[in-house]
């Protein structure tokens, strides 16, 4: 009885850390996923292609992008469509756990 009940304990305990980590795996692949087609999905409504970071820190998820001074004066609303993106697209990401920073390209200067 006591060595039954040792097996059924160690099979729960991986079976749990199976899940976990499938749970995990899911998450960070998304973002990959995310990495890739978001700034294809805003170069189409936009016109432009931005620069996107993401970055994942223990259960919060940072999107960076970053378009030109024009494009972030005349598009006021760019935060909401790239969070309502990823509630379409991504649903297995945490909508309330992802922080949208959007930034200005900084110009390069032409070498003379």
């Amino acid at each position: 009885m006591k060595g039954s009940f040792g097996k059924l304990l160690k099979i729960a305990f991986i079976g749990t850390i199976g899940y976990i980590g499938f749970k995990v795996y899911k998450k960070i692949r998304a973002a990959i996923d995310l990495d890739k087609t978001l700034p294809q999905y805003l170069e189409n409504v936009i016109g432009e292609k931005p620069e996107v970071n993401i970055t994942y820190t223990l259960n919060e998820y940072t999107v960076s992008v970053c378009f030109s001074k024009e494009i972030l004066e005349k598009n006021k609303d760019l935060e909401t469509t790239v969070r309502d993106y990823i509630c379409d697209f991504y649903p297995i990401l945490n909508i309330e756990k992802i922080k949208i920073e959007l930034n200005q390209r900084e110009e390069k200067e032409k070498a003379e």
